[in-house]
């Protein structure tokens, strides 16, 4: 008896500390938020220890509000979730990675790209300058 090929979603989804990212809006969204050494070099800090967004600031040498939106940025892609704790002057936001592993599942965008192609297409392409890009 052979197996149908099974249908895979289209999302996000989290399965123990692994996060699968299927279809073309989703994949953009997680790989953006991902797509800045500042947002990476703030999850491999959060990995190591519970920092505060005013830790991570004074670690990373920028500001608390640069930060912060960067934190942000990563609890949009479900990517790290946003904990609160007492803290010297108030409450203090502790950014925690949610998952340790993001697999991309690429061969959806196969069952879905003409159809995504007519609903949203991409804008025509600027012409290249000589130089450019070489």
């Amino acid at each position: 008896m052979s197996q149908e090929p099974t249908k895979v979603k289209r999302g996000i989804w989290i399965e123990g500390d692994v996060m699968y990212v299927a279809g073309e809006e989703f994949i953009e969204k997680v790989t953006s938020a991902l797509a800045s050494l500042t947002r990476l070099r703030i999850l491999g800090l959060t990995f190591k220890e519970n920092m505060g967004v005013e830790d991570l600031a004074s670690r990373l040498n920028q500001s608390k509000a640069n930060i912060s939106t960067h934190v942000k940025r990563l609890e949009e892609a479900n990517i790290v979730r946003a904990s609160y704790i007492p803290g010297h002057r108030g409450i203090k936001k502790i950014a925690k990675p949610v998952v340790k592993e993001i697999r991309i599942i690429l061969h959806t965008l196969a069952e879905e790209v003409e159809e995504r192609m007519k609903e949203a297409p991409l804008p025509p392409e600027e012409p290249v300058e000589e130089g450019e890009g070489t």
